[in-house]
């Protein structure tokens, strides 16, 4: 019995919270009080039976665990219970126990306890009389078996007393759904039954207080006969049927009938779960189709696993995906028995069969195409045809030539393995040629066809010289020319000739390992479209690209993407790049040179002047994430100007490389870009780098001289950084401006890590609204692992907040995880600090040089040996005009 609630006592509650990690995010979470209900019988003074239960609706959950509980109230409650969640919205179920004392209606509160924050909610309860608790139940309902259910089944029922409760066991696949009238105890038991119902007993049990519970046994099978086992599989007559595959990959099948399948199939089982059951065909035939040309591993069988039997089975119709597609089953460690799928016709990109696609039973003849593959085929001046190497196994296939808009002569020589066109007859143009790929002309594997492809024929030279390796380099003085020796010779050496003026999108080039020369050559009108991961002007890059300006580049992202490579693990150096960048990718990964710089990636002497517009985290102006191994990836000597507007709630950004997630370096950089990421819950936002996952990385001789402005955590150099040394913020404006922001604002670091050593802020505006233990600092917020301050030095600066303090809003010594040591020997010069009224606060400040205030000292102090002195490195720095600056920093043109 389900006892709707009366009264919506608490209404929804939405909280918003946010972990302890920079990166901040947030959830909202709510107890929908409104559909909460109870189930089972509660009786005045009687135990309450294991089906007396309530069912705790939610909204915007986010998986894990949540745990529940209740204090007893009218002598029953719910012990502390803890439940995994679904994403988004859903129901749990908690048993309610203990004995009820006073008749009528009650409210048991509910709390729970899920991320971290507790919440209250409510369900109704009504408690009944029994006055004859040693009565008994009457219960009358038919119990018969029912078979082959399809729909719906109802079945009335009369129970006495008239208020009992009459509950049902779950089953997977059947939706049981009671009602009851509590005036005369009648009602109906509705049996709904979905795709994954198989076969099982529902009971539906009559309780009421301490009388003797009455259980009716229905019996529910899916089929018209069978129990899933060897000895007596289900019988399959029909596609309903067929489909109950998927949901029972151990059970045994048998068909009693062909069966056609209208609908579009989905594989039955995966190489995490494949199907371990049996299919006895019994000679049958299954006519299927599957159009997913955008999916691997497709089949009648997903995957077909140890201990499986299918056999004495025909197979018809059509199967259309993109890699390993097959007749019978994309992957399978078991032979078929007595199966043939001639009459299936396969097509795919690539690893295409009759049977079996892949696996330790795959068919012995499987059409691959290779990553070779040709794109191209360019016939030289002076030359009447050529042959390029298709790469495709096995050599003895047919290819069907389905468009030719060139008038080319085509043909394939299986001997070889080579596709030649031929220009001899005349009438040729450039263009494009479509060819289909089959198995077999003739016998098993005549309907294995690839899906077509396009090779593009051309007459024009490929270069103007050269054999592509270092002494002689492939030349090329256009961009059709560029596009394709990078793309038929990646791993060549290649020069520019002159500039280039590019026509239409760039089709962006896969993998390049060679080395581009742009020798100082400009490249004009660079247009990307990107729609897939990690895409630039190449997408991974292992070799070198240098010497080379990009010039009116226009970007429209919607993944991640680097505007030279959206992966670099080789050497991007000496580029410059000016244009625009519009992201609307809702993930991570964006930079102005490359997206994601690996392993040993080096971007260095690189220069950026770009408008970038994005709603993606993880951005740079420079690159997006520094993810270094082995030794480090590093980003050098590079300068990015303009303008970088994040408008998501992301993190992760800045001016030069928005992440750090290995044992990385950035040095040298130079930033004086307005960047604006002031949505609610940006965080980890820094004038040169944004956040970082690794304490091994370095900053170094970096600086800043633009505008930063965030919504939480916020630094002239990083909003979360790690070992700072030698960083000068100089005429900048630093400030999270989102009222309820809760981070820091900071000239060097919102959150600092490690070590802040030898830094300068100079006339510098640094402001904020903070929240709860924040606050607004010359040069660090907060402080993890072992996060410090030391010899550093803020001059003619303003700092405006609610809190303020000239050098840190802490002592690091007192951090209660991880403590950092002591602050020392920092110093401040016409500093003025502005409460949040915008008062003039500066004489609370207390001079000293391990404090948060900092010592003071006069303009007139402040000399080269009195920097020194502090342990400024004279290699790095130089005393120039009167004031200290750094000597190498920044993009330096050779």
């Amino acid at each position: 019995m389900k006892n709707n609630i009366l009264l919506y006592l608490l209404g929804l509650i939405l909280l918003v919270g946010c972990n302890k990690d920079e990166e901040n995010k947030y959830i909202s979470f709510a107890l929908d009080t409104e559909h909460n209900s109870v189930e089972g019988s509660f009786v005045q003074g009687a135990e309450l039976l294991s089906n007396c239960q309530a069912s705790i609706s939610y909204v915007n959950a986010v998986g894990g665990t949540a745990t529940f509980s209740s204090e007893e109230v009218n002598g029953i409650r719910i012990e502390k219970t803890s439940l995994a969640l679904d994403d988004k919205a859903g129901t749990v179920k908690l048993r309610i126990m203990g004995v009820p004392v006073e008749l009528g209606i009650m409210y048991l509160p509910v709390s729970v306890e899920y991320m971290g924050y507790q919440y209250e909610t409510t369900v109704s309860v009504v408690i009944f009389e029994d006055t004859d608790p040693s009565g008994s139940i009457e219960f009358k309902m038919e119990a018969t078996p029912i078979t082959n259910m399809k729909s719906t089944v109802e079945i009335p029922f009369t129970v006495l007393p008239t208020m009992a409760a009459v509950t049902a066991s779950e089953l997977q696949g059947l939706n049981v759904k009671i009602t009851q009238d509590l005036n005369t105890g009648q009602g109906v038991v509705t049996l709904i039954p979905n795709a994954e119902l198989l076969s099982g007993t529902v009971e539906i049990t009559a309780s009421f207080g301490a009388r003797t519970p009455v259980v009716k046994e229905i019996s529910v099978n899916a089929f018209s006969e069978g129990a899933g086992t060897v000895e007596s599989p289900y019988q399959i007559s029909d596609a309903d049927g067929l489909n109950k595959l998927r949901f029972a990959l151990d059970k045994a099948f048998i068909l009693t009938d062909d069966i056609e399948v209208e609908s579009n199939w989905a594989p039955v089982g995966t190489l995490e779960t494949p199907f371990v059951g049996v299919l006895n065909g019994d000679g049958h035939q299954i006519t299927y189709h599957i159009n997913a040309p955008i999916n691997d591993s497709q089949a009648f069988f997903g995957a077909i696993g140890t201990g499986a039997e299918v056999k004495n089975l025909n197979f018809s119709g059509e199967v259309t995906g993109r890699n390993i597609v097959a007749g019978v089953a994309a992957s399978s460690v078991v032979a078929l028995e007595n199966c043939n799928a001639d009459n299936v016709l396969v097509k795919g990109e690539n690893n295409l069969a009759v049977l079996i696609a892949s696996g330790e039973e795959k068919d012995s003849r499987i059409l691959t195409i290779g990553k070779d593959f040709p794109t191209l085929i360019n016939i030289t001046l002076g030359e009447m045809s050529a042959s390029e190497l298709l790469d495709v196994l096995p050599l003895d296939i047919s290819i069907n030539v389905v468009t030719n808009t060139t008038n080319a002569d085509i043909s394939y020589s299986f001997s070889d393995g080579k596709i030649t066109a031929d220009i001899t007859n005349g009438g040729f143009e450039n263009g494009d040629i479509t060819i289909e790929l089959k198995l077999a002309e003739t016998g098993s594997g005549s309907n294995v066809i690839s899906l077509p492809k396009i090779i593009t024929i051309a007459s024009k030279k490929m270069n103007e010289g050269g054999d592509g390796s270092e002494s002689s380099p492939y030349i090329v003085a256009d961009g059709e020319q560029l596009a394709a020796m990078m793309t038929n010779a990646p791993s060549s050496y290649i020069v520019l000739q002159n500039d280039i003026q590019l026509a239409g999108e760039w089709a962006m080039i896969g993998e390049f390992a060679g080395d581009l020369d742009g020798k100082g050559y400009t490249v004009t009108g660079l247009k990307i479209n990107a729609k897939d991961a990690n895409s630039g002007f190449v997408k991974t890059n292992k070799g070198t690209i240098h010497d080379l300006k990009f010039v009116d580049v226009d970007v429209a992202a919607t993944k991640s993407f680097g505007t030279i490579a959206g992966i670099n693990q080789g050497t991007v150096r000496d580029i410059e790049v000016s244009g625009k960048i519009v992201s609307t990718n809702t993930g991570d990964l964006l930079g102005g040179i490359v997206g994601d710089n690996l392993a040993q990636g080096v971007i260095e002497n690189c220069y950026v002047n770009l408008d970038m517009t994005a709603t993606c985290g993880m951005v740079g102006g420079i690159a997006g994430r520094n993810k270094g191994t082995g030794s480090e990836a590093i980003v050098r000597n590079c300068t990015s100007e303009g303008t970088l507007t994040v408008t998501g709630s992301k993190t992760r950004i800045a001016g030069i490389v928005g992440r750090g997630e290995g044992p990385d370096l950035i040095k040298g950089c130079l930033s004086s870009m307005t960047i604006t990421a002031t949505t609610s819950g940006a965080n980890g936002v820094g004038g040169i780098f944004g956040a970082n996952n690794n304490n091994d990385m370095k900053i170094e001789e970096c600086m800043f001289t633009g505008t930063v402005r965030s919504g939480n955590d916020v630094g002239g150099i990083a909003g979360v950084g790690v070992n700072v040394l030698n960083c000068l913020v100089e005429n900048a404006s630093v400030s999270n401006t989102v009222s309820g922001s809760n981070g820091n604002a900071a000239g060097i670091c919102g959150t600092n890590k490690k070590y802040a050593t030898n830094c300068i802020v100079r006339n510098t505006d640094i402001s904020g609204i903070v929240g709860t233990s924040k606050a607004v600092t010359g040069i660090n917020g907060n402080y993890q692992n072992n996060g410090t301050t030391k010899g550093c030095v803020v001059e003619s600066t303003t700092i405006k907040g609610a809190k303020v303090q000239r050098i840190s809003a802490i002592n690091p010594a007192t951090v209660s995880s991880n403590p950092g040591a002591p602050l020392a020997d920092n110093w401040t010069y016409n500093v003025t600090l502005l409460d949040g009224n915008n008062e003039d606060i500066s004489s609370s400040a207390i001079d000293d040089a391990a404090g948060l205030d900092g010592g003071t000292v006069s303009q007139a102090q402040m000399t080269q040996s009195w920097y020194q002195s502090l342990g400024f490195d004279m290699n790095v720095w130089e005393w120039k005009d009167g004031k200290l600056t750094l000597k190498n920093v920044g993009y330096k043109r050779k």
